[in-house]
């Protein structure tokens, strides 16, 4: 892609992004609690939740890495009621965190499937020392992803692996928050981009309109 083409874009997506923020910060100035079964319930309007009584179901979760190689740097976790099996009941909502202990666990899983189990007994003693990490019961705050930000790639490429994922699922960031900050930087940003590629728009298209003066008679 020619940079003429891709500056105008960068700045649409900066002054969406930035929007979105800008919005996201003035509409949810605390996190709103709520319970697993009340959000499967029926989804809220905030974007800044608190969820409480959810179960992360580790073992149905997915991964992303560096440019799709080596350790995960952040899962994708179904969060579900108690005593519910993700792979079987409807996904409501999917968590994205990076918790050292669940990428650990998700990392050492990794290993053994690469070693086919490893040496005799491996794989079960992993288990057994983990077995607290399978399904762990905890309070989860963060972003709901919406918008610009919840239809990317990445995003589009985990909702595609969860054939039993509801269509109105929320995918949440773990510890991530508001930040009207950033989202006015990003918007300015864009703004003045636009304006700097509206401007130069401008000057080459009279310079092209610019009649070419008569040429004078010989002397």
């Amino acid at each position: 892609m020619r940079l003429g083409c891709l500056l105008p874009l960068v700045s649409v997506v900066l002054i969406i992004g930035g929007g979105q923020s800008v919005y996201t910060g003035l509409k949810n100035s605390k996190p709103a609690e709520i319970s697993i079964d009340s959000l499967i319930a029926k989804k809220p309007s905030a974007e800044w939740l608190h969820i409480n009584g959810g179960v992360l179901d580790v073992m149905n979760s997915a991964y992303t890495s560096s440019f799709g190689v080596g350790d995960a740097k952040s899962i994708y976790v179904p969060l579900v009621p108690p005593r519910t099996d993700s792979t079987e009941g409807t996904i409501h909502i999917l968590v994205i965190t990076e918790d050292p202990e669940l990428l650990a666990f998700t990392n050492g899983l990794r290993e053994l499937e690469k070693t086919k189990d490893g040496p005799k007994g491996t794989g079960q003693e992993f288990l057994l020392k983990n077995l607290d990490k399978l399904k762990v019961g905890r309070a989860v705050t963060g972003l709901v992803k919406f918008g610009i930000e919840g239809n990317d790639k990445q995003t589009r490429k985990i909702r595609a692996l969860y054939a039993n994922l509801a269509d109105d699922a929320i995918i949440l960031v773990e510890g991530e928050a508001p930040s009207t900050g950033r989202g006015i930087g990003m918007l300015a940003a864009g703004l003045v981009l636009g304006g700097i590629l509206v401007f130069s728009s401008g000057r080459k298209q009279a310079t092209a309109e610019s009649p070419t003066p008569p040429a004078l008679p010989p002397l």
